[in-house]
């Protein structure tokens, strides 16, 4: 039947599906080592570079801080393979190293004596035997803490470099702090991470700044620069309230969401589903709940208020987490806005697993690090097990006729879900056309190029009218005094997508998995059919797009098949289905069609000192076709898998498809869903692909699409060799939770896909199971 319910499914690869990962057998030099006269040169150079160090090394004063310099990399010796070689040019056996990194190719080493550098100028004359790393490098220079001035007295703060030891670490946290208290300087200590630690400078003038610099803990200083603040506001047009007051069912339990904000109002609408008391750290007397108490009415009456089904959940209830005061009068800082997160989480978490962080920041992120916040709300996530979902952040540029800024920061947390804005209606005077990116909505990538916003939803749109007056049209939900009011921003976009993980957990009888409600959320959005942003440019101004609604995330047609792959994957293992269970009623006129898009999210393993490489581990998939299984042989000392495939293809490679086919092809999933994103082995923790068959070029349907085609499913990690020494030192074992989402489509909707591919499930004794799902969800038709 069309209407008939089919529920996704898990399913997992079998033992003979896990393989282990394979050297390479290749012992020759890569012609990127210099040899001869060119190594000799590089060499000498070097050595002079380490000789000006040297100097300055001497000229110090007895001081237990240690000495730090900055290694300056070949613009192409970036890559892991290279790492480990420049690594263990300057490793030492008990303290001393690299540290860390101030930008893509700049290692920071820290070494601890002068004779430790003397160490490392014998082996740079010893250029032979480490051509590898010396090819790789191309200069020394000092390492100068990264310095950011106020405009006048403020808060500061700072960061310590990471030794990479932890005895090291807190004795220069001890002469840090007992600098501080020696000179009189007023501070805080937070710790955003495990082990990364801010201290937060108060009102500090240029001549305090001057002090530190004279101190010998300043060698130990990674970064000093002014204290962010955080600011919400809200713009609201009251109107009638017709929006009916619904009420929770007392036999029925609900899903918390948390509302981290600046506090919600009792209305009437919002007052049933109020769950538990408010927390705050701040007396009722601070508390302006205007902006939590909007975003708390979109969460819960969105579809209501705007009359549409975009999320299509079945109740929720709201815990109220004022985290910040009445800072229309001023500001937040960052260091007290993170410690009320963790304090509120802590406390809660085992009840609320999902919140809504809808904030502005002043600050744009860089393409050289991750943010300090983003850092922070990562690590919270990780201790606490919970989903936080983002605002992108808004942006004024459209009111100057300037282009749209970077996300701000904190949307470029792995962990969470960032969210961007898109407009649902077009006034007079907005810019935006419906179903396009607000004008207000911050885009991505953010640093490392990931993709952030992941999603988008509907906030709201905006222009200039003919006097140079901003004008909005907002999307509805509730004043502080309970009135149907509008507003505009990221803010308001995000609260429908926390609805939207939150109706998903509610329908689902599975335990919480932030990973998994990540996955179905991106696997199912999809760009507006009249979306007029060229494809090039749409994963940074809207992520993957617009989410389904909770039903039509959960549930196929008969004429697709999603299979959810829910696993960890270790270091040193491999998963290689072999035999994919592609349908066979997709061949049509002795080629396979059909649409595949496939969705990865993994967590990769984080480490907040290693600067633009904070993501230290990736995941990469592969889907495609082979033409036989081949016997190897084991007994090469290269070879450990019994059975591999030959001719072997990965059809999510942008260059097997036809740009002309690609052009002339109309039809939903071409306007919608369609991607050719090139991931190559970047590090990106969200990974999706979207291809149609039919649109690769004749030649490669007739080497990869034919009848007689195996299909294979595989994954891989890759880790970077900071965190495989890390390990190796300290004895556990490296691994990657991920879950992959892959539907098989039929876009004629004549073949029953579901049926086939169950079947072939169970054919080649695959476990399988369908998603558990709590209640009845009535299907859109």
């Amino acid at each position: 039947m069309e209407n008939e319910k089919l529920p996704i499914k898990f399913f997992a690869p079998r033992e003979v599906d896990e393989l282990r990962i394979e050297g390479n057998k290749n012992s020759e030099k890569p012609k990127w080592v210099l040899r001869g006269k060119e190594l000799k040169q590089r060499a000498d150079s070097l050595r002079l570079s380490l000789d000006s160090l040297e100097t300055k090394f001497s000229m110090r004063k007895s001081s237990p801080v240690p000495f730090s310099f900055i290694v300056k990399l070949q613009s192409d010796a970036t890559a892991k393979s290279k790492r480990e070689d420049i690594t263990n040019l300057f490793e030492q056996k008990s303290f001393g190293g690299v540290v860390g990194l101030t930008d893509t190719n700049k290692l920071i080493v820290a070494l601890d004596s002068l004779e430790e550098l003397k160490e490392v100028a014998n082996r740079i004359n010893d250029y032979e035997i480490n051509d590898y790393a010396i090819s790789c490098i191309e200069d020394f220079e000092e390492f100068v803490p990264y310095i950011v001035k106020g405009k006048k007295e403020c808060n500061y703060k700072i960061k310590l470099v990471d030794y990479q030891n932890y005895e090291q670490n807190l004795a220069m946290r001890r002469r840090l702090e007992h600098t501080l208290n020696k000179e009189g300087i007023d501070y805080t200590k937070t710790d955003y991470s495990e082990e990364y630690y801010i201290y937060k400078l108060r009102n500090i003038t240029e001549k305090s700044l001057d002090v530190l610099k004279k101190a010998d803990i300043f060698n130990a200083l990674f970064s000093i620069e002014p204290m962010p603040k955080y600011k919400v506001s809200l713009d609201c047009l009251k109107s009638d309230n017709n929006i009916p007051i619904k009420k929770p069912d007392d036999e029925k339990m609900y899903i918390t969401i948390g509302i981290l904000d600046n506090g919600i109002a009792n209305i009437p609408h919002l007052s049933p589903w109020m769950e538990m008391d408010r927390w705050s750290p701040y007396p009722k007397t601070s508390i302006n709940p205007t902006h939590g108490t909007f975003v708390s009415g979109i969460a819960l009456y969105g579809d209501e208020c705007e009359g549409k089904i975009w999320v299509d959940h079945k109740g929720l209830k709201i815990f109220d987490a004022a985290v910040f005061p009445d800072v229309t009068k001023e500001g937040l800082d960052e260091d007290e806005l993170i410690a009320n997160i963790k304090d509120v989480i802590r406390l809660y978490h085992e009840k609320v697993k999902i919140w809504n962080l809808s904030i502005s920041i002043t600050r744009e992120v860089i393409d050289t690090k991750f943010s300090d916040f983003a850092i922070a709300l990562d690590s919270i996530q990780d201790e606490y097990n919970v989903l936080i979902c983002k605002s992108a952040g808004n942006c004024e540029n459209f009111t100057v006729s300037r282009p749209k800024g970077r996300i701000h920061e904190g949307a470029d947390s792995v962990r969470s879900l960032v969210v961007g804005s898109v407009a649902h209606k077009k006034g007079k005077y907005d810019y935006a056309e419906v179903n396009d990116p607000s004008p207000f909505s911050r885009v991505g990538p953010g640093p490392e190029y990931i993709i952030k916003p992941e999603v988008s939803h509907y906030g709201g749109n905006a222009g200039i009218d003919p006097k140079g007056r901003v004008v909005t049209s907002g999307v509805k939900s509730f004043s502080k005094e309970g009135e149907l009011a509008q507003g505009v921003g990221t803010s308001f976009s995000t609260p429908r997508i926390t609805a939207l993980a939150a109706g998903l957990q509610q329908e689902l009888n599975e335990d919480f998995d932030p990973l998994l409600l990540k996955a179905l959320i991106i696997h199912s959005a999809s760009y507006p059919e009249d979306m007029s942003v060229p494809i090039t440019e749409r994963t940074k101004q809207v992520g993957f797009g617009i989410p389904k609604s909770v039903p039509e995330i959960i549930y196929n047609s008969p004429y697709e098949a999603t299979l959810i792959l829910r696993d960890n994957l270790a270091k040193g293992d491999k998963i290689d289905i072999m035999e994919f269970p592609m349908p066979d009623c997709l061949i049509r006129d002795g080629f396979y069609t059909g649409q595949i898009i496939a969705t990865l999210v993994y967590d990769p393993i984080l480490d907040p000192s290693q600067g633009i490489e904070y993501c230290q581990s990736n995941l990469d998939v592969k889907f495609g076709s082979y033409d036989a299984k081949v016997e190897r042989d084991t007994t090469k000392r290269h070879i450990l898998n019994p059975v591999g495939r030959q001719g072997a293809q990965n059809l999510f490679l942008g260059n097997l498809f036809s740009k002309t086919k690609m052009k002339s092809k109309t039809g939903d999933f071409a306007l919608r869903e369609r991607l050719q994103i090139q991931y190559n082995d970047k590090y990106y923790p969200v990974k999706k692909y979207a291809i149609d068959l039919s649109e690769l070029t004749d030649k490669k349907r007739l080497d990869y699409l034919t009848m007689d085609k195996k299909w294979f499913l595989f994954l891989q990690g890759v880790y970077r060799s900071h965190i495989e020494k890390i390990a190796q030192l300290e004895s556990f074992q490296l691994s990657q939770e991920f879950c992959l989402i892959l539907t098989i489509r039929d876009p004629l909707q004549k073949e029953k896909v579901y049926d086939e591919v169950s079947q072939k499930l169970d054919e080649y004794n695959f476990w399988h199971s369908n998603i558990k799902v709590s209640t009845d969800v009535n299907i859109p038709l």
